[in-house]
């Protein structure tokens, strides 16, 4: 697919974004930023160890889910929140002020806490002002937001299901041909119900609709409007709706979710921290409820839920990172050049550098091909998790992926193969990488080729 470009013509009235290609090696037009040393390794979050996700996007290159194919954002279910944070009341209207004789019970209440029942134009506007000051934009215009029951939510969210039946495909055949979901799984209904179950809210770039899951304006519910609202912003600013990341053949998706997923959460979670502490504990347990009324999503391969998760948990800290390093500008600058892979989303730093994939040509099949792509650091991490016993082998051998390719096809017997040539960032890196592969691969019937210079290929075919 071509470069993606400055996605706007940018009026004079804009913060000034940098104008700048959007792929290595000069992808930044000032010499990159001094940034601190890489933290030690640590194992990526597991469903086995954190049991509540939050994401109903699948950000998998293999795997394009609602928000690139059916072109919605921001859809939620529970996830972990460590911490209640009450912000201190900074209230702009003076007549919400409360009195002394009510400053104790007072005195934890953020800038979001209401007395009376409010309309929805009225939360709408008044979150619409916090997004505008946590984001550092003004909305341009209004925004269509509408509350609906379940059954016209849901009609509304699977009108276009059947557009992202290619991409499942392609997903089932790569997650089942490396053993992370059996073979007869079927990801096309499971996924049809777990948009049912899972999705709260979504923004729909192409039509402008916001549309969130609900009849009463609760706790939980002012959050996904704030999330959502975050995706009205930019998309306002930075056009969110790009078609030519419906299903590229490389990580260009995944790399846009994450910057897309993880701004919105971070606005998500600065509105919820606004909340008074009791309401805080409201919106946390609607959302649990929400979560664990379906208990069938527990049922679900561990590996959906971990890729579920990727950009909402990989995203935050991405975002954090640019704005550390290049305030706003270098934020909304990185909406006209995404990354393009999940390793420049996993260590922002080789994003700011400009480090991108090295090209890998598609190897050949041993049958008609049926797709190419690639794994990327983010599914080869999670094929190593299956197998090897150290958290810290994995993320060493991930940590120097350079680049990647793969095709699928369907062999006689009917199970799904794919062979994926690799290659590290140096001649070291491609040996641990090949290392590690070869270890995985005995637990999977897997035929590891490593020649002594160049890319390596393993194969691999459902069993």
């Amino acid at each position: 697919m071509p470069p993606l470009g400055p996605p706007y013509a940018e009026p004079p009235d804009r913060p000034p974004v940098p104008q700048f290609p959007p792929g290595p090696p000069e992808q930044w037009p000032t010499p990159p930023p001094t940034l601190p040393g890489p933290a030690p390794p640590v194992a990526p979050t597991r469903w086995i160890d954190d049991p509540k996700h939050r994401t109903v996007v699948w950000g998998a290159v293999v795997i394009v889910f609602a928000i690139i194919v059916g072109g919605l954002l921001g859809a939620s279910v529970a996830r972990d929140r460590p911490e209640l944070t009450a912000a201190p009341s900074t209230t702009s209207d003076p007549s919400s002020a409360t009195s002394s004789d009510d400053s104790e019970s007072e005195s934890d209440r953020g800038t979001t806490t209401t007395t009376e029942p409010e309309s929805l134009e009225e939360v709408v506007l008044e979150i619409q002002e916090f997004v505008e000051r946590e984001r550092g934009l003004q909305f341009e215009e209004p925004v269509d937001v509408t509350l609906a029951g379940e059954d016209d939510f849901n009609a509304q969210l699977l009108e276009d299901f059947d557009e992202m039946q290619t991409s499942l495909v392609e997903g089932q055949q790569v997650l089942s041909a490396l053993g992370l979901i059996p073979s007869d799984f079927d990801l096309i209904e499971e996924e049809r119900a777990l948009l049912s179950i899972g999705v709260v809210g979504f923004y729909d770039p192409e039509t402008k609709e916001l549309v969130v899951k609900g009849t009463e304006i609760t706790p939980f519910v002012r959050t996904v409007l704030a999330h959502e609202l975050t995706h009205a912003l930019d998309d306002q600013w930075f056009d969110l709706d790009r078609p030519e990341l419906d299903n590229p053949d490389d990580e260009s998706s995944f790399g846009f979710l994450a910057l897309v997923e993880g701004n919105a959460r971070r606005v998500e979670d600065a509105y919820l921290a606004s909340l008074s502490t009791d309401e805080q504990i409201e919106a946390i347990e609607e959302e649990e409820r929400l979560l664990f009324e379906h208990p069938e999503i527990f049922d679900l391969p561990p590996v959906l839920l971990t890729l579920l998760q990727a950009p909402y948990e990989e995203g935050p800290p991405l975002v954090d990172d640019l704005l550390d390093t290049g305030g706003q500008s270098r934020l909304d600058g990185s909406f006209a050049a995404p990354p393009l892979t999940s390793e420049q989303v996993f260590d922002p730093e080789l994003y700011v550098a400009g480090e991108g994939a090295v090209a890998v040509p598609a190897p050949a099949a041993d049958g008609e091909a049926a797709h190419v792509g690639v794994l990327g650091a983010l599914v080869l991490r999670e094929m190593l998790f299956d197998s090897l016993p150290s958290s810290a082998q994995v993320q060493r051998a991930i940590a120097g992926w350079g680049g990647d390719s793969y095709v699928t096809w369907i062999d006689s017997a009917g199970n799904a193969c794919l062979r994926d040539t690799f290659v590290g960032d140096t001649p070291g890196d491609t040996l641990e990488l090949v290392q590690a592969i070869t270890e995985w691969g005995a637990d999977h019937d897997a035929v590891v080729d490593a020649p002594t210079d160049g890319p390596a290929t393993f194969t691999v075919c459902a069993e």
